[in-house]
């Protein structure tokens, strides 16, 4: 299934070709690294989330402001 999602991934020119890790376990992608764009966020878990076999999507993303390295961690690290 990883592959699937990396193929997946791979075919969108927007998504991130570098600082984006992701791991599978059972249905459940875990997404982590950095993204220089909040948009990238949603976009990607809606990329993950029609790959055929994933249950959930986990988002351990971290959002780096370009300009001032402000970083954001995912909402789901915020809790």
């Amino acid at each position: 299934m990883r592959k699937r999602v990396l193929v997946a991934l791979a075919e969108q020119s927007w998504a991130p070709r570098v600082g984006l890790q992701v791991s599978v376990h059972g249905g459940v992608v875990q997404l982590s690294g950095a993204i220089l764009d909040e948009r990238e966020r949603q976009a990607l878990r809606v990329a993950i989330e029609n790959v055929p076999g994933v249950e959930r999507v986990d988002d351990q993303l971290c959002w780096v402001e370009p300009l001032s390295g402000f970083v954001i961690e995912a909402p789901e690290q915020r809790s």
